[in-house]
């Protein structure tokens, strides 16, 4: 089981779905292989250029020897906190964080946040 934050979209874009992103909460391992060009795909720009900047001051101004096992400390760092890093660019682009769920995958989350954010109506009674 893994634990699935949820953010809404903001409310006043056109387009905006009553369908929130859940961002799982684990290591992401294209971000462990890939580095900032994970994070990039992932959709964490801001993150993932200011990251990308660093690992080629780190290499450009480091000698190798130094510089590679910084770069994997960069990025183990940026696996680690990938889920963090993603919740806070949704919030910058005005998504609003809502209370999250423990579910198997991605789409049983939703279904999971959906039982119990939108409450069942109750049934009338028989008379």
């Amino acid at each position: 089981m893994t634990f699935y934050s949820a953010l809404l979209p903001p409310a006043g874009r056109p387009d905006a779905r009553a369908w929130p992103v859940m961002v799982a909460c684990r290591m992401s391992w294209l971000v462990l292989l890939c580095g900032w060009g994970g994070l990039l795909l992932r959709g964490c720009f801001i993150s993932g250029l200011l990251a990308g900047g660093v690992s080629i001051l780190l290499a450009q101004f480091m000698p190798l020897a130094f510089a590679l096992p910084v770069l994997g400390g960069l990025h183990l760092l940026l696996a680690l906190n990938t889920p963090e890093i993603r919740q806070w660019e949704l919030q910058l682009r005005g998504y609003a964080p809502v209370p999250g769920v423990y579910a198997p995958d991605r789409s049983a989350a939703v279904l999971r946040w959906l039982e119990h954010n939108r409450p069942v109506p109750s049934p009338s009674p028989v008379s």
